[in-house]
């Protein structure tokens, strides 16, 4: 069997390199995804402000609810396009505890910054802070689904 020489090892090996450059490209979460979060952080902040306690909590069981079902589709960055689904060894296991424990974060954000609104006077202190974070989710998350795909693509060699 012939070897192949140096520059033709050099040459598969940078198209390997592309390719698995190419595919972690398609390591995302959907938009919609982001924006659905967003969207029910500030309805559940609208309604912590302005709705009774059992509304508030209920909306807030529905909204855990919903987030469940969904998480473990699209958290796991492997389904950001309908064309591709990546392999989990490409993406790394680590990228839906990441994401949750931002979201955990961010609840503990949420709260810090009500209770910073409340203390200056705000009306309805929940709203802004959820307001707040919501921006702070369609900003950060897609950044941060950017960096586990650098990551992907540095631990393929490229």
């Amino acid at each position: 069997m012939d070897q192949p020489d140096s520059a033709a090892a050099r040459l598969a090996l940078q198209d390997v390199v592309a390719r698995r450059r190419q595919v972690a490209e398609e390591i995302r979460v959907p938009a919609a995804y982001w924006w659905g979060v967003a969207l029910g952080w500030v309805a559940l902040g609208v309604l912590t402000d302005t709705a009774s306690a059992v509304v508030a909590s209920v909306a807030t069981l529905v909204f855990g609810a919903v987030h469940a079902s969904v998480a473990p589709r699209v958290l796991n960055g492997r389904h950001g396009s309908s064309q591709l689904s990546v392999r989990a060894d490409v993406v790394g296991r680590r990228m839906a505890a990441l994401l949750l424990g931002c979201l955990v974060l961010l609840a503990g954000a949420t709260i810090a910054l009500a209770i910073a609104a409340q203390a200056d006077g705000a009306r309805h202190p929940v709203t802004i802070a959820s307001v707040v974070v919501a921006v702070t989710i369609l900003g950060g998350g897609p950044l941060l689904v950017g960096r586990v795909r650098r990551r992907a693509v540095l631990a393929g060699g490229g």
